[in-house]
């Protein structure tokens, strides 16, 4: 992992006064010195390493916080980091991806549950210490899972479950019902979704998730009129600020990240710059990877919303207070969570409030490029 912490080490680099990073670890530390985790099954983690063979890990912590977004997004980012860091992955062995558990699992069904299950966790030893990629997560251990409650599984996904239904179709209705991506892209990594069903590791599945119900939204937008102004969003969570501007134009999409020196992925020295677009025969992200979609679902619930279409760019703008990555979902909640700053119908004010707004190396250096992006549906900005 790139960034200021593994190098750091609690040094105080960042200036903080507390590293947020190191007491989760040493939570984790003091919990697995009682051998014991007394808790509740909020969550479940599949691996990509090895894949085929990967390992369907229950998550138990000693929270009941569910792990979606948009809870987790409510709490300060040093109890976010804390409440993925103190949820213990249990080894059940490695598995075939084309072999997935089946929903009357118990652990699985309580991993699925939308209601905590009371359980014990007897840990032996620690396989793995939390890691620090995307999303952050807790450490893989090997023991003994007790369940003391009963899990509660939604009639909407059990419904979805024994439907023989695309997968694309199950997700897009579990989100038309309420239910939190992160929710959704739990049960798809299961392998409980879909016709050909099998296992897909938790960091492809959020992605998927995003993709597709981006992609039936987008669907939707098309069909919306065409806006007649400029607006320009704001939005923040734990150091990841978004900006969205919305251009009186027909759909399209882009990203640019720009990652202040000393932020996750990026070098202690120099920042770092990275864009993504919809351009012809060329949906998927190269650079950006899950937070394309993560931000262009919030982005178009935005224009659903507004009853608009719009031509759609997005800036993200990584500070090195996000000292550990938490996953798409930050960047999906912050575009959510953002607020109309601006409007005109003015392309040239547009420019100048955002060169006013971004007026530090890291914004000037995201509207460098997309400035040097010379897209026709940037040509406005020019």
């Amino acid at each position: 992992m790139g960034g200021l912490c593994p190098r750091c080490r609690g040094r105080g680099w960042c200036g903080r006064d507390r590293c947020p990073f190191l007491d989760a670890l040493n939570e984790v530390r003091a919990r697995l010195s009682s051998r014991n985790v007394d808790g509740y099954t909020v969550t479940a983690h599949v691996s990509w390493r090895g894949y085929p063979r990967v390992i369907a890990a229950p998550g138990v912590g000693e929270h009941r916080t569910p792990d979606e977004g948009g809870v987790l997004a409510d709490l300060p980012y040093e109890e976010a980091l804390k409440t993925r860091a103190l949820t213990f992955r249990r080894y059940r062995g490695k598995r075939d991806v084309r072999n997935p558990p089946d929903l009357s699992d118990p652990e699985i069904e309580s991993s699925i549950s939308v209601r905590p299950v009371e359980s014990t966790l007897q840990v032996r030893r620690r396989l793995s210490g939390a890691s620090r990629t995307t999303p952050f997560i807790g450490p893989l251990v090997e023991g003994e899972l007790e369940l003391d409650g009963t899990p509660k599984v939604p009639r909407d996904l059990e419904r979805y479950h024994e439907d023989d239904v695309k997968a694309e179709e199950a997700v897009v209705g579990l989100y038309r019902r309420g239910y939190d991506e992160s929710y959704i892209a739990r049960a798809l990594s299961l392998g409980l979704l879909g016709r050909d069903r099998r296992m897909v590791p938790t960091r492809w599945s959020v992605a998927a998730v995003d993709s597709m119900v981006s992609e039936h939204l987008a669907r939707e937008v098309r069909d919306l009129p065409v806006s007649s102004e400029y607006r320009v969003l704001s939005g923040e969570v734990f150091g990841n600020e978004m900006w969205v501007i919305l251009r009186p134009e027909p759909l399209s999409y882009e990203l640019v990240e720009a990652y202040e020196p000393g932020a996750p992925w990026s070098d202690r020295t120099r920042i770092a710059v990275l864009r993504d677009s919809e351009v012809k025969d060329c949906k998927e992200p190269r650079e950006t990877g899950g937070a394309y979609f993560a931000a262009r679902l919030a982005a178009l619930e935005w224009c659903s919303e507004l009853g608009k279409q719009h031509g759609i760019t997005v800036i993200r703008i990584v500070r090195k207070e996000y000292s550990a990555p938490l996953g798409a979902w930050v960047i999906r909640e912050a575009v959510r969570r953002a607020e109309e700053v601006f409007s005109t119908d003015d392309p040239r004010e547009v420019w100048e409030f955002l060169r006013e707004k971004l007026d530090d190396p890291v914004g000037e250096a995201a509207l460098k490029v997309i400035k040097r992006g010379r897209q026709r549906t940037l040509d406005t900005f020019l």
